[in-house]
């Protein structure tokens, strides 16, 4: 196989299929490798919100996904330490897609691996394992990929790294082997049999699990996905199942509604959740990092879809851009980096980095909770800041 693609994409999740069909539809001629076979399930809350959404609707797969019955999310409920309870709507937020939906990653990414197979010029393969990379001086040429004992080397113009938290992409090339640590982990199961389940997401800082927090986000009429969310540096010295399991026996909002519930055989995983640096870079030359191998994740809420999506589709732009201008391929990377920069809400990674600390404490929760309860305006401001229509900075008045 000696083709030359315009650009090879490692990673077929949510940031690896936002690029390629980003790519695919402006007539890039893309490879798109992923080491597992589909279907194939991530640890994750898998809830997708409005902004996210309004990327699935400009990608044209929202109604794809619509139609494989996600369980539709009108608002959220949050849980303070004391017991008080706050109940978020969405309706009044500006997006055009005002709620949200939850629906597993093993069945999401399926359905975007589905959809990237839509296009001629986009050539997706399974179970091929990136084992190195072709180029000098930093400059990449290809790389080598291995299916059940055959080897292959793939050629390209670009390499997006869309590998996940521990990204060969991002160390080899990248960060050049240094390491990078998850900023958080998490542990969730399924679970069917719950009571009283209602088309809100739920977030409970539950005492035994601060500076972390408990979730419970429905999944179907009397299903949910049930797990624990802590920073990695709080998590030392801990076991992450015991706190999963006294979150499950104990919190008050939970427990009744699991007593009868089944966990789903098997379902019972954990998984790094990354955040990169508000100053790092997420590229090397012609390389570009998305979704987790960029660290672009909320650092207060973990949420990591919709900056998945929106940083693949910043990478194709990006491309297209460099493709276009004469001499763009020399500066691919610094036009993403300007163009990430600008999309996202960049500022929120550093705000959330420093106010983490102070937000999941339980003296700021349980104040907080308890004067939003009072003023209806500051649960809707809660929503806006969580849909990124408005700072975290926020959060402190």
């Amino acid at each position: 196989m000696n083709k030359e693609y315009d650009v090879i994409i490692v990673g077929a999740g949510p940031a690896g299929c936002s690029a390629a069909i980003s790519l695919a539809r402006r007539g890039c001629e893309i490879l798109l490798l992923e080491k597992e076979g589909f279907p194939r399930g991530k640890v994750c809350g898998d809830g997708i919100g409005p902004p996210a959404l309004e990327v699935l609707e400009r990608l044209g797969i929202l109604s794809a996904v619509r139609q494989n019955n996600p369980w539709k999310i009108e608002g959220l409920e949050i849980s303070s330490p004391a017991g008080q309870i706050l109940t978020v709507p969405f309706f009044h937020l500006k997006s055009p897609c005002p709620f949200g939906l939850v629906i597993p990653r093993r069945e999401f990414d399926f359905l975007l691996s589905q959809q990237v197979r839509k296009y001629r010029n986009l050539e997706i393969l399974e179970n091929w394992e990136v084992k190195d990379f072709i180029g000098a001086n930093g400059n990449f040429k290809g790389v080598r990929a291995q299916c059940e004992g055959q080897k292959e080397e793939f050629f390209g113009k670009v390499l997006i790294g869309s590998d996940g938290a521990y990204s060969v992409v991002a160390r080899k090339l990248v960060y050049r082997e240094r390491e990078v640590h998850p900023a958080a982990f998490g542990l969730r199961a399924y679970f069917r049999g719950v009571k009283d389940i209602n088309h809100r997401i739920e977030i409970h800082c539950d005492r035994s699990i601060l500076p972390g927090y408990g979730w419970l986000f429905p999944t179907g009429e009397d299903s949910a996905n049930v797990g624990v969310g802590i920073g990695a540096r709080h998590l030392r010295g801990k076991n992450i199942r015991n706190l999963f399991r006294a979150f499950v026996e104990r919190n008050p909002f939970v427990n009744e509604r699991l007593r009868d519930a089944t966990m789903v055989q098997n379902s019972l995983q954990g998984g790094p959740i990354p955040a990169g640096s508000f100053f790092r870079r997420r590229y090397r030359k012609n390389v570009l990092l998305v979704g987790d191998a960029g660290g672009f994740t909320d650092v207060l809420t973990g949420e990591g879809i919709y900056f998945a999506l929106r940083s693949g589709e910043c990478a194709a732009e990006a491309i297209h851009a460099a493709f276009n201008a004469q001499g763009g391929m020399e500066r691919v990377g610094k036009i993403y980096e300007s163009l990430w920069r600008s999309s996202l809400p960049r500022w929120e990674f550093l705000y959330g980095s420093l106010l983490k600390r102070l937000i999941l404490r339980e003296f700021f929760l349980n104040r907080n909770i308890a004067r939003a309860l009072k003023k209806p305006s500051m649960a809707r401001d809660l929503a806006s800041i969580l849909c990124h229509e408005k700072s975290k900075i926020a959060l402190l008045f």
